[in-house]
């Protein structure tokens, strides 16, 4: 794996970093999993490779296209990077320096000593530096967290639909990492730390639902979290969430009290009871009216800490109208709950654990409802090792679909301009490798949409991985073998829109441990 870490202590870097007030260097080295890699089979070891550079490519790529839309949004150019020496080619797969990169034998082991990120950072800036710092330590624990899911998913299969993203998010902190280089301030690194900052809150909420999840899984996660917060308020950056579907849900809520009050002084229950059901449940409507019209200006985690508040309230009123075992009812709370669960997914926190369901068939748990396990679609829910979760396998199946459709017009598009490609050797290996890449992409979405084993899915997606590998490097420098302009530009975009669909497929089925 190109996996870079610090060559030195952290206490060594903050003793470097008082030392040189003006100029800080930051040095790094390969360590880390560098052992593991030592005693890994090599096919292993390579897909581990393929994945880091894969991932890479597309966290550039993502980052470049946010980046060039937020200054159009404002009303500027879009940046154009600068290339560094030693770096991933410009934009993902971009042609490199002829005679640079060589091409890659699919026989032949792979250099993983390759790095993907400068060895050393130099900035004047101290705030940079202990930035700098701070992204090296977050991305040791990704590669700790990526051990751990990989470990978990020999067990139970439906861990595998949070690699891909672990595998983006590390690889993305590994770019903005890179972009320390020569920064002298933070402010040219805002946006991009935005990005990720985004980004790993949406894969910790996915993963603190995991259910069961070990005391080292829950430790990993918690380390990360700590060091994301570390580096949010050096960039003096709040929590993102969408303010706007958090008002739409708390309005959405209210309307199913509204009608769950209207339902309640029809239902079979004293006159009395009812009234006083109807009372307290205005009033927690009304807590949650109030909370809509706050959550344009209040803080992120002021937010969190009146709707955990909240929740506690409305968990006991709705545990007393679940015993009335009102089957209307019943349908409300659910709906309500349902609004709930959304609203923990825009806060990025996992729902609470569920109250103990009612005795008899027929009868939902009260509350908001504990957490739906990405990709399984049901709560709880989990698959050995021999065999993907429902959800997981459907997800596999619509990206292995898309590779499909894309490969297809890529082909096609390769064969329309074939003959303006040089020498003849060099066409026949692309138009090869482009029939071979329609043919597996095609042959992995029979299998998932049949159900084969996995063992049989990785054999061929291992083999797709392979064939891309091999083929990126060829339509990389596609350009300096008879097609320029506008039709090179063409090709190679049309071939970096399948790099998340290759990604997503190969972190989910390759073993890379």
């Amino acid at each position: 794996m190109l996996t870079s870490l610090l060559r030195e202590s952290a206490s060594r870097h903050r003793s470097v970093s008082s030392r040189h007030s003006r100029v800080g260097i930051i040095a790094m080295l390969m360590a880390g999993m560098a052992l593991s890699l030592l005693t890994a089979p090599t096919a292993v070891a390579q897909n581990g490779s393929f994945l880091e550079s894969l991932f890479r490519s597309i966290a550039e790529k993502k980052l470049q296209d946010e980046l060039s839309k937020r200054e159009t949004d404002r009303g500027g150019r879009p940046p154009v990077p600068a290339p560094r020496p030693g770096d991933f080619p410009a934009g993902p797969l971009g042609p490199p320096v002829p005679g640079s990169r060589p091409p890659i034998q699919p026989d032949r082991p792979r250099d993983d000593r390759r790095p993907d990120r400068p060895q050393t950072i130099r900035t004047n800036s101290r705030e940079v530096g202990q930035f700098a710092e701070l992204l090296i330590q977050m991305d040791r624990e990704l590669a700790s967290l990526k051990d751990e899911l990989q470990d978990l998913s020999r067990r139970d299969a439906g861990i595998r639909a949070l690699l891909p993203e672990t595998y983006q998010v590390q690889a993305l902190a590994r770019t903005v990492l890179h972009q320390c280089d020569g920064a002298n301030s933070l402010s040219p690194l805002r946006d991009s730390y935005r990005s990720l900052d985004q980004r790993w809150r949406e894969l910790s909420f996915q993963v603190r639902s995991v259910p069961n999840r070990s005391d080292r899984l829950r430790s990993i996660v918690a380390n990360c979290d700590q060091t994301g917060r570390k580096l949010s308020r050096l960039m003096k950056i709040e929590p993102q969430f969408d303010r706007h579907g958090l008002h739409d849900q708390m309005i959405i809520a209210a309307t199913y009290m509204q009608a769950l009050l209207d339902d309640v002084e029809t239902a079979r229950v004293p006159s009395d009871q009812a009234r006083d059901l109807v009372h307290r449940g205005r009033l927690l409507r009304e807590v949650i009216l109030e909370e809509a019209d706050r959550v344009e200006s209040v803080q992120y985690d002021e937010i969190v800490s009146r709707f955990t508040d909240f929740v506690a309230r409305w968990q006991a009123y709705a545990s007393e109208l679940a015993t009335l075992r009102d089957p209307v009812l019943d349908r409300r709370l659910a709906r309500i709950a349902q609004c709930g669960d959304q609203t923990y997914a825009l806060l990025w926190m996992p729902p609470p654990p569920r109250p103990t369901p009612l005795p008899g068939p027929g009868y939902p748990s009260p509350g908001f409802p504990g957490p739906i396990y990405p990709g399984t679609g049901f709560p709880g829910g989990g698959s050995n090792q021999g065999e993907l979760s429902p959800r997981t396998r459907q997800t596999l199946m619509s990206d292995a679909a898309s590779l499909e459709g894309s490969a297809e017009y890529f082909r096609a598009d390769l064969k329309r301009y074939a003959r303006y490609l040089t020498p003849d050797s060099y066409e026949r290996d692309v138009l090869r490798g482009t029939d071979r890449l329609y043919e597996l992409a095609k042959k992995l979405h029979e299998d998932l949409d049949r159900r084969q084993p996995l063992d049989r899915l990785q054999r061929t997606a291992a083999e797709l991985a392979e064939v891309w590998e091999s083929l990126s490097d060829e339509i990389g420098h596609i350009d300096s073998h008879g097609l320029t302009g506008r039709r090179a530009d063409s090709i190679q975009q049309r071939f970096e829109q399948m790099l998340p669909m290759v990604g997503s497929l190969s972190a989910s089925l390759l073993p890379t441990r």
